[in-house]
């Protein structure tokens, strides 16, 4: 059987031709991405959903949190991080620093190549017909613009869909 030469290679192949500093980039890639497992077992599966390790140097910790919200919680939740941190073997770590990435929200969830259509989007709801009676009655009583705008959404009560 014959090697494929389209078949994916891994990683470390390809960078081990690639120049030094790709490789260190690499390296450092890695060891971020392991020590995002110490911080889902201090904040649980639905605060570390939405924060990351940014980075780790010098003994800091930098974690991106997705809102200001979220990084204010964090502050409170510092020394339990902390002591998750050293329970890993991480005993050098001495310091945590939280910032606000809008952005980290975006790469910490996976993208779903869909388009929405009518179809997948709709959610099931219906208008009543005594909603859409209200909605007539009120728009006798409306300006103009707003009594236009009240007289279409009443339509839509007795549609069925």
């Amino acid at each position: 059987m014959s090697k494929n030469r389209f078949d994916p290679k891994p990683l470390d192949e390809l960078a081990g031709n690639w120049s030094d500093k790709l490789h260190g980039y690499m390296q450092k890639a890695q060891g971020i991405a392991e020590l995002q497992q110490p911080l889902h077992n201090a904040l649980g599966p639905v605060l570390s959903k939405k924060c990351r390790v940014a980075n780790y140097q010098n003994g800091t910790l930098y974690v991106e949190a997705a809102s200001a919200t979220l990084a204010t919680r964090l502050n409170y939740l510092k020394m339990e991080i902390l002591s998750s941190f050293r329970a890993a073997g991480l005993h050098d770590c001495c310091q945590i620093k939280i910032g606000t990435n809008p952005e980290a929200q975006q790469r910490l969830t996976p993208q779903q190549n869909q388009v929405k259509t009518p179809e997948t989007s709709y959610n099931g709801r219906q208008m009543s017909a005594q909603t859409a009676g209200d909605l007539m009655a009120l728009a006798e009583h409306a300006p103009a613009g707003l009594k236009e705008k009240l007289l279409r959404l009443a339509k839509h009560g007795g549609q069925k869909k």
